[in-house]
């Protein structure tokens, strides 16, 4: 959720700033401000996780992975 939210949140600033291209935003709720949904990026994020559930293909390479990334 952290990582979603994060994407996001990036994307919709770097679309601001001019360092993004123009993509879809759709405006999830007209109560709430800052949800918002980007259909290519959502998109984007699915092929990643697709791509490093068939990489690593288990949850014991994952951690793994994942505790040497965060000891370095």
């Amino acid at each position: 959720q952290a990582m979603i939210s994060a994407t996001f949140t990036v994307v919709k600033q770097s679309m601001s700033l001019g360092c993004f291209p123009r993509v879809k935003v759709v405006h999830t709720s007209s109560k709430v401000t800052g949800q918002v949904y980007i259909p290519e990026i959502n998109w984007m994020l699915m092929v990643g996780c697709v791509f490093v559930t068939i990489l690593f293909q288990t949850t014991f390479k994952l951690g793994n992975a994942y505790g040497k990334s965060n000891s370095t």
